[in-house]
C-alpha cells in the first residue's frame, strides 16, 4: 500500500492512503480525496491498483491531468510509477515514499508552492498559466538529457521553450564558457521579432551574473535604484531583464539571458527561483552533449 502525497497547492503536506479500493480526488466531498484547489474539478481523477501496480484515469477533468509533464488522454487508465509527478490544477500529488526523494526537492528548490502564485510575473502574461505548465518546462528541459543531440540543438530548444513557456520575452540568450579561459565560447540566441539584431544581450547583466554565480532580475527598470547597472540597462532601452547561470554543482557553465524591450514587468523577482532551477537542468543537458561529442570524436580517431 502505498501514500499520496500532496506536494503543492492549498493541501500541501497532507497524505492519504491509497489501498486496494479505487480513490477518487476531487473538489466535491463525495471524493475519497477532497480537494480545496479550485482549478481541480469537482470529480477529478481515479486511483485504483492492480496486483502491485497504479493506475489512474483522467474523468474529463476541465483543466487536464498531467504525468511528468505531458497531459493524458481523459477516460483512460494511464499506469504510473511511484515518484512521479502528478500534477491538477494548481496541485502536484504523487505516490510513495520516492516522491519526497525527487518530486518535493524540485517543488522547493522553485519554491513553487510560495512563490509561484497570481502575483508572480508569470500568471501576469499567462493568466492560464498553471502548475503543469511549469513542470512541463521543467520536464522538457530535463528530457534533453536523454536525448543525442548536439550542443547547438540542445540550446536552440531551451531557447524554443522559454518562449513558448513565456510571452513577455523579446530576446533570449544561451552563453556558454570555456573552461580554460573562462572566454565566452559559443552564443545562442533567438528573437521573438526576427527585425531585431540577433545576438543582442546587455554584456554587464551577463557578466555580473556569471562573475557572482547567482540570478539577477529586474522587473521594471523604471522603478529600479540607480547604479552602474541599472543605468546601462537603461540605456540599452530594456524595460525588463531576467539572467541566471548555468551551474553545474559549483561551476559556472555560462548563463541564460532574457529580456523584455516594449514593457516593464516581464518578470518579477518570484520568476528567478524558476529559471535558476531550470539553468540547472540545462548546465546538466549541455554537459551531457559535450560528453557525447568527445566520445564520438574519440571513436573517429
Amino acid at each position: 500500500m502505498a501514500k499520496l502525497y500532496i506536494l503543492s497547492g492549498p493541501d500541501k503536506g497532507q497524505s492519504f492512503e491509497v489501498g486496494r479500493d479505487p480513490v477518487y480526488v476531487g473538489r466535491s466531498a463525495h471524493n475519497t480525496i477532497k480537494m480545496s484547489d479550485k482549478a481541480v474539478s469537482r470529480r477529478h481523477l481515479k486511483i485504483l491498483m492492480r496486483g502491485n501496480r497504479y493506475f489512474i484515469k483522467d474523468l474529463e477533468s476541465e483543466n487536464g491531468t498531467f504525468i511528468s509533464g505531458k497531459e493524458v488522454s481523459g477516460g483512460v487508465d494511464i499506469e504510473v510509477a511511484e515518484g512521479v509527478p502528478i500534477v491538477i490544477g494548481m496541485t502536484v500529488i504523487c505516490l510513495g515514499e520516492r516522491c519526497l526523494e525527487n518530486v518535493r526537492p524540485v517543488l522547493d528548490s522553485m519554491e513553487l508552492s510560495t512563490n509561484i502564485s497570481e502575483e508572480s510575473g508569470v500568471f501576469q502574461q499567462h493568466e492560464s498559466m498553471t502548475t503543469q505548465k511549469i513542470m512541463e518546462l521543467i520536464y522538457k528541459v530535463s528530457d534533453l538529457m536523454k536525448e543525442r543531440l548536439s550542443t547547438d540543438e540542445i540550446l536552440e530548444k531551451i531557447l524554443e521553450y522559454i518562449f513558448d513557456f513565456l510571452k513577455s520575452i523579446d530576446r533570449g540568450v544561451i552563453l556558454l564558457i570555456d573552461e580554460r579561459t573562462g572566454e565566452i565560447s559559443k552564443v545562442s540566441s533567438k528573437l521573438r521579432d526576427a527585425s531585431e539584431e540577433a545576438t543582442v544581450y546587455c554584456q554587464d547583466v551577463v557578466e555580473r551574473v556569471i562573475r557572482e554565480g547567482r540570478g539577477v532580475v529586474v522587473p521594471d527598470v523604471e522603478a529600479e535604484e540607480q547604479d552602474d547597472l541599472i543605468d546601462t540597462v537603461k540605456l540599452s532601452k530594456i524595460e525588463s531583464v531576467m539572467c541566471v547561470p548555468l551551474m553545474s554543482g559549483s561551476q559556472i557553465k555560462g548563463a541564460i539571458y532574457v529580456d523584455s524591450l516594449k514593457e516593464p514587468f516581464g518578470f518579477r523577482r518570484e520568476d528567478l527561483s524558476l529559471f535558476t532551477d531550470l539553468g540547472r537542468r540545462a548546465a546538466l543537458a549541455v554537459e551531457n552533449a559535450l560528453l557525447h561529442q568527445t566520445f564520438d570524436i574519440s571513436l573517429e580517431d
